[in-house]
């Protein structure tokens, strides 16, 4: 966790996301760099892409991004799981990628597990997490156990010592996808909300292409 966003740059992103209050889905917005130009500024910026490639090399790009809240209307129990999908212009019968799925009207699918080991995705807070607004937790180390059955995750959490991600306003968290993660409710729900962006440095094979 560290700091990314000064206070001014929070604010703007908030006041650009407002736009979603009301909405369907407004707690889980996708296809978001193309809805707010901002957040693609944000995801090609500087600091993003160092962070980027110094951990995939120099073709990291930015691949995924949803806003996600946590608000009364919103506000339930993530179970612990794995993100296992990748997002995908359109549906191609290629071997080893399935199934298929559809999200707010993008085609989602589980690819082989290297192209998941080797996506990054970075959480921008734009309010405090904690207990009270329904933190990310995590169990430390378990992306690098591949892609892992419902029930054994569970049985693995239980056995696990489990990490609350608190951050502050402007923080970033980065995590890999298969890192076995959840979230309760919030205590007290206002908002709780994050700009998640995933990158990539690896090609999917034609004629599949990523979504964004």
């Amino acid at each position: 966790m560290a700091k990314l966003l000064a206070g001014s740059e929070v604010d703007s992103l908030i006041n650009e996301l407002s736009a979603f209050e009301g909405r369907t889905n407004n707690h889980g917005v996708r296809d978001l760099m193309s809805k707010v130009p901002s957040v693609r500024r944000l995801a090609d910026s500087v600091p993003l892409m160092a962070i980027a490639k110094e951990i995939l090399g120099d073709n990291a790009k930015p691949v995924r991004s949803v806003f996600f809240d946590k608000v009364p209307t919103a506000n339930w129990n993530v179970a612990w799981h794995q993100d296992t999908s990748i997002a995908v212009k359109s549906k191609h019968e290629v071997a080893g990628f399935g199934p298929w799925s559809e999200k707010q009207g993008i085609v989602h699918v589980e690819p082989p597990v290297a192209y998941l080991a080797n996506i990054l995705s970075l959480r921008l807070h734009l309010d405090i997490a904690n207990k009270v607004s329904g933190v990310l937790r995590v169990v430390a180390g378990t992306h690098r156990n591949g892609r892992v059955a419902a029930q054994d995750i569970i049985e693995i959490v239980g056995n696990s010592r489990i990490v609350e991600c608190n951050a502050n306003r402007g923080d970033v968290l980065l995590m890999n996808p298969l890192l076995f993660h959840s979230s309760r409710k919030a205590v007290s729900p206002s908002h709780r909300r994050v700009v998640h962006i995933e990158y990539s440095a690896m090609a999917l094979p034609e004629p599949l292409a990523w979504y964004e």
